[in-house]
C-alpha cells in the first residue's frame, strides 16, 4: 500500500460536523437552546463554530435555528449524499483479476447472499483511488459511508462528545493512509510493458460508469414491474437518485462541482 499520513484539518471537522447536526435539527426536530444540558453541552464548541459560519442563528426564544446559508449546506450534503450512492459506492467491491463489480450481482442475490458474496477476499475497495483520481477530498466518501452505516448514532450515550473527539476523525484517517492509493495499481504485464495505476484506475472509473447507468436502468424498470425484488442498488429513503446525468461520468475526468461548495 501506498505510505501517506492523511490529515483532516480541524475546520473541515467542524464542517462534516455541522452538516449532521444540521440535518438533526431540520429533518430529526432536534432543538437546542443557548442553555445546553447534559451530554448537549459538549456541542456548544460546535453550535458557536456554526454561529461564526452564519449556518446559525437564535431565534426570539433563543434556539439555535439555521439560516439559508445552513439550509444550502445541508442541501450541498444531500446531494453530496445521492451522488455518493448513485455513482461511488459501487467501486467498494472490484475483482481486480476478473475485472469484475460485485454490484453487478446486486440483484440476484438477497440480503444475507449479497452480504457474504460482496465480502470475499477477492473484492477490494477502490472507493479511496478513485477520490484521489477525481481529485476529491476522500476523507468525503469515508465521512458519507460513515453516515450510510450509521456510525454516527444518536442513540449512544455520549454521541455528542463522540461528534467533536479526535477518534472518530482518526478512524477516518486510518482508512484513508491503510486504503488502496493509485501507484498501488501499477503493474507490468508478461511483455514487460508497464501499466500505470493511473491507466488502470481511469479503465476502472470508465467501467464502473457504465455499470452505475445500467444498474439504475435496472432499478427503476424493476420498480415499475413489482414492489418486490432482492436487493436495493440505491438507499430505501432516497426518493431521487441522481444529481447529474450518467453520461456526464462516461468522461471518466468529470467531478461534479457540488463536491466543492462548503
Amino acid at each position: 500500500m501506498g505510505q501517506r499520513h492523511f490529515i483532516i484539518s480541524e475546520e473541515q471537522r467542524r464542517e462534516y460536523a455541522s452538516g449532521f447536526l444540521l440535518d438533526l435539527i431540520v429533518n430529526s426536530g432536534k432543538r437546542y437552546s443557548v442553555v445546553l444540558d447534559g451530554s448537549d453541552r459538549d456541542l456548544e464548541p460546535l453550535l458557536v463554530y456554526m454561529m461564526s459560519r452564519e449556518y446559525m442563528r437564535l431565534d426570539q426564544e433563543n434556539y439555535y435555528t439555521p439560516t439559508q446559508k445552513g439550509v444550502d449546506k445541508l442541501d450541498n450534503l444531500k446531494q453530496r449524499y445521492e451522488e455518493y450512492l448513485a455513482h461511488f459506492d459501487l467501486y467498494c467491491a472490484v475483482d481486480l483479476e476478473r475485472g469484475e463489480f460485485a454490484f453487478e450481482k446486486i440483484f440476484e442475490l438477497d440480503d444475507d447472499q449479497w452480504d457474504e458474496y460482496i465480502n470475499q477476499e477477492r473484492f477490494v475497495d477502490l472507493r479511496i483511488a478513485v477520490a484521489w483520481f477525481k481529485k476529491i477530498n476522500p476523507s468525503d466518501f469515508v465521512f458519507l459511508s460513515f453516515l450510510k452505516e450509521g456510525r454516527f448514532d444518536t442513540e449512544r450515550s455520549n454521541w455528542q462528545f463522540d461528534l467533536l473527539s479526535g477518534l472518530i476523525w482518526e478512524q477516518v484517517e486510518e482508512i484513508i493512509d491503510s486504503a488502496i492509493q493509485i501507484e498501488d495499481l501499477t503493474f507490468t504485464t508478461e511483455g514487460n510493458e508497464t501499466i500505470t495505476g493511473e491507466m488502470v484506475i481511469e479503465d476502472i472509473v470508465r467501467q464502473g460508469a457504465k455499470l452505475s447507468e445500467k444498474l439504475y436502468m435496472e432499478e427503476e424498470h424493476l420498480r415499475h414491474e413489482s414492489s418486490e425484488y432482492p436487493n436495493d442498488y440505491y438507499d430505501d429513503d432516497q426518493e431521487s437518485y441522481s444529481v447529474v446525468t450518467y453520461q456526464n461520468y462516461y468522461d471518466p475526468y468529470f467531478v461534479s462541482p457540488l463536491w466543492f461548495m462548503f
